[in-house]
């Protein structure tokens, strides 16, 4: 069987590592994006698909498009029974979508219909959602809206953010990906179409919804904290200046509030009132230009003031 890999993030990294070991696979052709320029040199670094492929000495093809003329002769000559994308950051014309003779798969991180889109994983901690999961589905021409083959629930943990949470979808979709093509190849499979009414959007973020709104419940304030790391990050003000808030705990409400982003400290711990007379521990946050500081170090730098906050601006 040969197996067309489309990939490029680290999210896709274990379903690459486990095709590459899998028997019934004859070979493994990956297809990932090209090298861009990475941190503040802006230096081209490779794809984590691409070092991964290197590491396992798989052929990869990094073209610009991976739907031109030249793109599809490659694959055509490769002539794949099944196309597996994960992670690729890209959208496939019905013409690439076609080239595999058994069937073109997706790995997708949510329980579809739930959370189409580019940044499921954040949208799903954003919501406060307690379950989630993984989907493989038929590619179509619309992106997340494929029939769906197989699906894995798991419940989410209480204090998850983004990274632990996707390197843990990762490990539960590879083997599903496996399953699906097993299952496809037996004809055991029976696509189903998702059902609309149960559609929601994971649409793409930006630097902006990191801004902590003090007015919003601790709890709502916590998801967004974990579900925004590593980005774009969330941020508040201190006396006009950015601070980003890395880590956090809700606490239980306070019989006499404050008005919300009020400060308060207890010991070597720093509180913040938020909405519905709700409470946030920050426990690690980062002033900008300067490292990251625990909440105790935070404190001792603070200079005594009657009425210390954290704003919007």
């Amino acid at each position: 069987m040969k197996i067309l890999f489309l990939g490029a993030g680290e999210f896709a990294i274990p379903t690459l590592e486990l095709l590459a070991g899998e028997k019934m696979v004859s070979d493994l052709l990956v297809i990932t994006q090209p090298d861009r320029g990475k941190g503040r040199g802006r230096k081209p670094a490779p794809t984590p698909v691409k070092e991964t492929a290197r590491r396992l000495e798989l052929e990869v093809l990094t073209p610009k498009d991976v739907n031109s003329p030249e793109s599809l002769a490659a694959i055509d000559k490769f002539a794949p029974d099944y196309l597996v994308l994960v992670d690729f950051g890209a959208r496939l014309t019905p013409e690439t979508i076609s080239r595999p003779k058994r069937a073109a798969i997706n790995l997708h991180p949510s329980l579809l219909p739930a959370y189409r889109g580019p940044a499921p994983l954040a949208w799903v901690l954003l919501k406060g959602e307690p379950v989630t999961g993984v989907t493989t589905q038929l590619i179509g021409e619309k992106i997340d809206c494929g029939h769906i083959l197989l699906q894995e629930p798991t419940f989410i943990r209480d204090h998850e953010t983004l990274p632990e949470l996707s390197y843990r979808l990762s490990h539960i979709g590879a083997p599903l990906v496996i399953r699906t093509i097993r299952e496809w190849e037996e004809g055991s499979i029976e696509p189903r179409p998702q059902d609309e009414r149960l559609a929601s959007k994971a649409p793409k973020l930006k630097k902006e919804d990191g801004l902590i709104d003090w007015n919003e419940p601790a709890e709502k304030i916590f998801n967004r904290i974990r579900g925004l790391n590593p980005w774009p990050g969330t941020y508040t003000f201190h006396h006009g200046k950015r601070v980003k808030v890395l880590e956090a705990e809700p606490l239980a409400a306070e019989a006499f509030p404050q008005p919300p982003g009020s400060i308060t400290t207890d010991g070597d711990r720093l509180i913040v009132f938020c909405g519905n007379n709700s409470r946030l521990e920050i426990k690690k946050l980062q002033p900008a230009g300067k490292p990251v500081r625990t909440a105790a170090q935070f404190i001792h730098g603070l200079k005594k003031r009657e009425r210390d906050c954290f704003s919007t601006s």
